[in-house]
């Protein structure tokens, strides 16, 4: 990865080239008219090679935004089960397959784009006093990788779903149309280092096996906030040629780096390093709350007649109804990612400047679609256990009181006893009478159950 500032410094430097080469002939009485007519046939070519390089480039982003509005995008409901309890190793392995999934051949990423996938923690508020709310997490991605995206999410969690629709075939998920849900302010994270370092403890994971996931956490800051809310991983993976990186990265890093505590987590974090790299997207949006009085801001009235006018007045003017202000969703937004903004090591995560884009990527909500163009320094570029610290789906076992959906009913295999396949001998035009009554004897003195061969107690007998 490069910074934002490559592009620019190649170009000025281009520019100091040319004008340090013009001077140059200058001072040394060339003749510029001689030297352009040498040189004049191979910067035609190299400008017409130049031009053609970036007309391709405008062609293929315009397919790129073209199609990109038109991938049909579907939500639906993730359904947790009662024993879904995977170990870090497991979670990081299906994160991996679930980038390897999305992923796309270098051909199809120029025509057409890279496809993305996004999971969504969302909370409804209670609707009346003593309710705890609800919470839902949600799959959005494109209808043809749903079903191997939850293959892939099923390697950490066998008994994971998705929400059947009730009028529709058997098997078939309940697609939930967008929500009513217009975000007054959309807070993104980065890394605050380079890309390479991993963020927290993701090297000395496989030593601490019991922590609450990171998504737990948001699902409970959600429910304290007591809002309309919701928090969004959005996935999309990265090219191919970033897998090997990260690890050559690491490498001068451990030689670099002269903080002992720094080596230290960038060697654990080498001896994890590899896999799919992709690039998250962590946000967290609320709706801006209507000009309303709250109730912590009521008048309270006193005993005494003159100072109870005072208080009243003051009271009357802290009450005015005006809307909630960009600071105070802002600090809601910070408090919802609080809990992964709280993973400290070699690599963090902090909050991005977004004033001048807040209204960008409203609109981009309603899709979840990432940026057009990642980062190109590399600030939400992510290894496959990064990812997994991050989106660990909560555990039954850690968190007992989120007010998340739930099958109660676990997956068992058939019984033995059911009959799975009929032994079936069709009749061939050749044979007699007698072959034909034989293969109806055998039909009903035999079956397959399981690839078992089971004979009838009363026909043996």
């Amino acid at each position: 990865m490069v910074g934002g500032r490559g592009p620019l410094l190649a170009l000025a430097s281009l520019l100091v080239v040319g004008l340090l080469v013009v001077f140059g002939l200058r001072a040394t009485g060339e003749d510029l008219g001689d030297v352009w007519a040498d040189v004049a046939l191979p910067m035609a070519v190299l400008a017409g090679c130049f031009g053609l390089f970036w007309l391709m480039v405008m062609t293929s982003v315009g397919a790129r935004i073209r199609n990109r509005r038109r991938r049909p995008v579907a939500r639906c409901q993730l359904v947790l089960s009662q024993a879904d309890e995977a170990t870090f190793e497991e979670v990081a392995a299906a994160c991996e397959q679930l980038v390897q999934t999305v992923r796309e051949s270098l051909t199809t990423r120029f025509v057409r784009g890279q496809p993305w996938l996004a999971l969504e923690s969302w909370f409804v508020p209670p609707a009346s006093a003593g309710e705890t709310g609800t919470a839902a997490l949600m799959l959005l991605c494109d209808p043809w990788a749903r079903d191997n995206a939850l293959a892939a999410l099923r390697r950490a969690y066998p008994d994971l779903s998705l929400r059947p629709d009730p009028a529709g075939e058997a098997g078939e998920p309940l697609e939930f149309v967008q929500p009513s849900f217009v975000p007054g302010h959309v807070l993104r994270v980065r890394k605050t280092r380079s890309w390479v370092l991993p963020i927290g403890t993701v090297g000395r994971q496989g030593e601490s096996s019991n922590a609450r996931s990171t998504m737990a956490g948001i699902i409970r800051s959600q429910q304290q906030a007591g809002r309309l809310s919701c928090v969004r991983w959005c996935v999309m993976p990265a090219a191919d040629q970033l897998d090997s990186r990260a690890g050559e990265k690491l490498e001068g890093f451990v030689g670099r780096i002269h903080n002992a505590a720094r080596a230290g987590d960038a060697q654990h974090a080498l001896q994890s390093a590899g896999g799919a790299m992709s690039f998250l997207e962590l946000q967290a949006a609320v709706e801006q709350r209507d000009a309303r009085r709250r109730p912590s801001e009521e008048p309270r009235s006193s005993s005494l007649p003159l100072v109870g006018g005072v208080c009243r007045r003051v009271a009357a003017r802290r009450a005015r109804a005006r809307p909630e202000s960009f600071s105070e969703m802002q600090n809601c937004c910070r408090q919802l990612l609080s809990p992964a903004l709280s993973h400290r090591g070699a690599n963090h995560l902090t909050e991005r400047l977004m004033v001048f884009r807040q209204g960008l990527y409203r609109r981009r909500w309603v899709r979840g679609e990432p940026p057009l163009v990642p980062d190109p320094s590399g600030a939400t570029l992510v290894s496959p256990r990064e990812l997994a610290l991050l989106m660990e789906l909560p555990s039954l076992g850690s968190e007992h009181a989120l007010p998340l959906q739930r099958n109660t009913v676990p997956n068992l295999p058939l019984p033995t006893e059911v009959p799975r396949a009929v032994l079936a001998q069709p009749h061939l035009p050749g044979d007699g009478d007698e072959a034909t009554a034989t293969d109806g004897q055998n039909d009903q003195e035999e079956e397959v159950v399981d690839a078992e061969l089971v004979f009838d107690e009363e026909a043996i007998s």
